[in-house]
């Protein structure tokens, strides 16, 4: 007989519609009978089976209201966390579907309007980035004052941790990724929006080795001037400090198509090198370095690296925006060149 400790868990896996009831019983069933009164035993068993994720599992065993289901969207796990959302992968109820689900949590909203009125920009911004190298939206709405964003799961990992579980791409690898970043960029700057946080973390490697552009939640319009204190950016900041062009350091209000190319700049330093272009010191020391100082040769870090795609990187590097490509279509000309059949080979 099963104890009410485990008939609450079991009764709690139903309610969020995680499992069919006649599935749940096949899988209590397989449990050795003095495993049964346990649910973390239980737990354990469907997280090994593969019908709960760890976190579900873990939410559920806390009781009371799992926080599992946001309308249609079944919560997997967390993916990611940001400075006013948590991003989770969730699956959409209606049709299988899987989503990375942005979520405002309510007490931010009330905390500071401001977020509210953000998050609802980047929602009505991804309706007009429809291009197959940028993550794109599936839907969006509000649910007991919880806001959310639901975008296209990327399977694969971020730039960031790819190189760091695989180590820094080869040229050839580096090139054709950064072709496809540049050919979203292309797409945004053509409709008037800098994003203004390119990094590695914000660009996904799929398992076929194609890239995706994430989180445009930073994004500005050119000219746009009401939402100014909205988004950030006049008279200081924004953006994440390894990757910030020296313009966008000093007024991130004050930038153009070129300082995104200048972050693209950092971004191919590190899949090549494995490391940042400055990667000592504070945030404050960081801006300073980006301004002043001339980052280490990537030649002297990258064995056999041709001296002309060190000449692409340090173009886009380059202190004067002037002195940068014009525009990410000439970035991606000049990419494609590097290209071949089969770039990944030899990674």
């Amino acid at each position: 007989m099963l104890q009410p400790e485990v008939i609450a868990f079991l009764r709690s896996i139903l309610d969020c519609g995680l499992l069919e009831r006649e599935h749940l019983k096949e899988c209590v069933r397989a449990l050795p009978g003095e495993r049964r009164s346990d649910p973390r035993a239980v737990a354990e068993h469907l997280v090994k089976g593969g019908q709960l994720t760890r976190f579900q599992a873990l939410r559920l065993l806390k009781g009371g209201r799992p926080g599992l289901n946001l309308g249609p969207y079944v919560l997997l796990e967390p993916i990611g966390k940001g400075g006013m959302c948590r991003v989770f992968a969730a699956r959409d109820a209606r049709d299988g579907r899987l989503v990375a689900l942005k979520v405002l949590p309510p007490s931010r909203a009330r905390k500071d309007e401001r977020l509210l009125v953000r998050f609802q920009r980047e929602i009505a911004l991804m309706d007009r980035l429809v291009h197959p190298h940028i993550a794109g939206k599936h839907d969006a709405g509000a649910i007991d004052d919880i806001h959310y964003l639901a975008l296209e799961f990327v399977p694969g990992k971020s730039l960031f941790r790819f190189v760091r579980a695989q180590g820094p791409l080869g040229v050839q690898a580096a090139a054709r990724l950064f072709t496809q970043v540049a050919d979203a960029l292309e797409h945004a700057h053509g409709l008037g929006l800098v994003h203004r946080d390119l990094k590695p973390s914000n660009l996904m490697v799929t398992p076929e080795h194609r890239a995706k552009v994430l989180d445009f939640g930073l994004a500005l319009q050119i000219g746009e001037l009401e939402l100014v204190e909205v988004i950030g950016g006049r008279g200081y900041a924004v953006g994440t400090m390894d990757y910030i062009s020296p313009e966008q350091a000093v007024d991130s209000y004050l930038v153009d198509e070129r300082s995104d190319l200048y972050s693209v700049g950092c971004s191919l330093y590190f899949a090549l090198s494995g490391r940042t272009p400055f990667p000592e010191g504070s945030k404050r020391d960081k801006i300073k370095q980006h301004i002043r100082d001339e980052a280490p040769r990537l030649g002297q870090l990258v064995p056999n690296l041709p001296s002309e795609f060190e000449s692409v990187v340090a173009t886009l590097m380059a202190k004067n925006p002037q002195d940068r490509f014009p525009s990410a279509r000439v970035l991606k000309e000049v990419l494609a060149t590097w290209g071949e059949d089969n770039p990944w080979r030899g990674l």
